[in-house]
């Protein structure tokens, strides 16, 4: 398959001035953004808890305080592919992208070497035109918030480099097994099996005749992508 099952984008914030402005403003905007019938979401429905916080003002403090030299916290867009979410019963879809969005994370970090640092994420639920048709498809993908330091086996908090070949999908790093995509691809073409069964990897490569084209993720208030030095 040449077209992604799935896109996971990775960026941070860097622990200055500029950078806590930018955290703020990019929580607050996760927090609120409507849903594609306009109607916003309350906090506590769209948050997720999983150590870093419930809402944006608490993720923002306990970012602060878990700070590192170099990156104030990580923020990573998860977006399954819309053609093979439409696969998926309505019922179970939100569930999945949460599923996948933790999984993520966790076997991310873990592949590295990592304790789980703490995080929380927001689900969003947007259309788009994925293939350039006409035709608009749900895209559900997360925001998640990651401490920019990790606690390591004595209860130090340390901070620790992305490689770029752990980010990127060019240069072998889709080969490595501590690469986010590859991580994210195996993660959810498992569940994708678990849910629905594996038809849908022969539905997929019969329409894979065109050439394929990334999602207009929802991400433009982001930092560009920058490497830890």
């Amino acid at each position: 398959m040449t077209k992604p099952t799935i896109i996971p984008n990775w960026k941070y914030q860097k622990p200055s001035k500029g950078g806590y402005k930018g955290l703020k403003k990019l929580l607050k905007y996760v927090s609120h953004r409507e849903n594609p019938d306009h109607r916003a979401v309350e906090i506590l429905e769209r948050w997720t808890d999983c150590g870093l916080g419930t809402g944006w003002r608490e993720v923002y403090e306990n970012a602060g305080q878990l700070a590192g030299p170099y990156v104030l916290a990580h923020h990573m867009v998860i977006a399954p592919a819309p053609d093979l979410m439409i696969l998926v019963p309505e019922e179970v879809r939100h569930d999945l992208v949460r599923e996948v969005t933790e999984r993520t994370i966790e076997a991310w970090h873990e592949a590295r070497g990592l304790n789980v640092p703490e995080f929380s994420y927001v689900l969003h639920d947007r259309d788009t035109d994925d293939d350039g048709s006409g035709l608009e498809m749900q895209m559900l993908h997360t925001h998640v918030f990651v401490a920019g330091t990790v606690e390591n086996s004595i209860g130090e908090r340390q901070s620790h480099r992305v490689e770029r070949q752990q980010v990127c999908t060019d240069r072998g790093g889709l080969k490595r097994e501590d690469n986010l995509h590859h991580i994210a691809r195996h993660e959810f073409e498992t569940l994708l099996d678990r849910t629905i069964g594996q038809e849908w990897r022969l539905l997929r490569e019969e329409v894979l005749a065109q050439e394929p084209v990334s999602p207009d993720l929802d991400i433009s208030m982001s930092s560009s992508l920058e490497l830890d030095r």
